[in-house]
């Protein structure tokens, strides 16, 4: 540190603008030392990391010059305290984290200021240090209650948002429970039946309704764990594993939908791992793949529904495709929003029911893992869905996988019909 020689308020204000990274340094290496904290999380980019000797130097030039504007009509740190309090929003950090971290980096710069008012020559009169102390002290707190302000406002957003996705949900869950109750009922009604007089057919059928059975409690399960899913909160529940694995627990789920409508499911899915929330990719499946089934072409002789996947270096792409009924142009542009029906006034021709809640739903699963999804179709010819999905998704470091294992992809599998 150099000796000064010059006005209080004007060396002090100029050793906090000279010295304004070295003293971010500081208070960095502090919060890592007092809080739980990785030094990484604290100011992840290079942008943010520059923007915290920017608010010192902007308080060192409101120190030097007393008789400027209030540091609260300083647009310019008032936007970078903003930007903080978003970037601790968006961590998931604590408004207390977010008020110590002030705390400490008013410490940092009393000490400095300390330090550098020993060197001062002449020794500036006490009350004269007084009042620098006290101006960059409430340069701290103003900073402080706007970054705080902003969290409380985004944590306050972010709250009711949760409740009109636990809104949305409420619907998408009787959706899916109906769905599931729907196969339950046919299953029952063919045990019922002369179709069932077989006694192979009856198990496995039996097995059918067992399997849907088993999915109707897993579907009220999860609404009981409502704040912890993945597909509803802004954290997603992520797992690795074998696509192959999903799509097959899928295709079981419908095969018996499938057989009765003689479509065919196939696959050409590889043994590639993905990391991602896979009850959101499960769901997205059933989905896409039963309305698959159930807007099947009855006049085609041959009717499938196929699930491909496609391994790219950034992402993972899946597509659902079928030769069904397709989409009316028009209804296109539509088709995710909710209770939007493309085909409600064919229900009766083709033995289906539904709510027009489906689609929305696949689109909130793929927005929760952070993919993209887009729809093409052609009437009486078809429908292809495809889903890209990030191969790093933004929660993946917090999980201990790397994204080479994430990422990785098998070799090219051959089609197969579902087992």
């Amino acid at each position: 540190m150099t000796t000064v020689t010059t006005s209080c308020a004007g060396a002090l204000g100029a050793s906090l603008q000279r010295e304004s990274r070295t003293l971010a340094d500081r208070w960095l290496q502090r919060l890592v030392a007092l809080l739980p904290v990785d030094a990484r999380s604290v100011f992840p980019t290079d942008l943010l990391l520059d923007h915290i000797p920017a608010v010192i130097e902007e308080i060192g030039h409101y120190v030097a010059e007393p008789a400027q504007e209030d540091v609260a009509a300083r647009t310019i740190v008032l936007a970078k305290a903003r930007e903080l309090g978003r970037l601790r929003h968006q961590q998931q950090s604590s408004l207390h984290q977010v008020l110590r971290e002030y705390d400490v980096l008013g410490e940092v710069l009393e000490d400095f200021l300390a330090d550098e008012t020993r060197l001062l020559v002449p020794a500036p009169p006490l009350e004269d240090c007084l009042a620098v102390w006290r101006r960059v002290g409430r340069a701290v707190r103003v900073l402080m209650q706007v970054t705080a302000g902003t969290f409380i406002s985004e944590f306050t957003e972010a709250v009711s948002a949760q409740g009109q996705r636990l809104d949305a949900f409420n619907r998408a869950v009787g959706h899916e429970l109906r769905n599931v109750l729907g196969t339950l009922q046919f299953g029952a009604a063919l045990l019922a039946g002369e179709a069932a007089a077989d006694e192979l057919h009856r198990r496995r059928l039996g097995a059918t309704v067992q399997r849907n059975a088993d999915r109707a409690l897993k579907i009220i399960r999860s609404f009981e764990r409502l704040p912890r899913s993945g597909v509803l909160s802004q954290t997603p529940t992520e797992q690795t594993v074998e696509l192959r694995e999903i799509v097959d627990e899928v295709f079981r789920q419908l095969r018996e939908m499938a057989e009765h409508r003689g479509v065919d499911l196939r696959t050409d899915a590889t043994p590639a791992l993905i990391h991602l929330d896979t009850g959101a990719l499960e769901l997205v499946l059933i989905n896409l793949v039963a309305n698959a089934i159930k807007y099947s072409d009855p006049r085609k002789a041959v009717r499938f529904a196929t699930v491909e996947y496609t391994g790219h270096h950034d992402h993972h792409q899946l597509t659902v495709s079928d030769n069904g009924i397709g989409i009316p142009a028009e209804a296109l542009p539509r088709i995710f929003g909710r209770f939007v029906r493309a085909h409600a006034d064919l229900d009766q021709q083709l033995g289906v029911d539904g709510t027009g809640l489906g689609l929305a739903i696949v689109e909130e699963c793929v927005n929760s893992v952070a993919g993209q999804i887009e729809v093409s179709s052609t009437e009486h010819v078809g429908t292809t869905f495809t889903l890209r999905l990030p191969k790093k998704l933004p929660a993946l470091a917090g999980h201990g996988v790397s994204p080479e294992v994430a990422g990785r992809a098998g070799q090219p599998g051959s089609t197969a019909e579902a087992p």
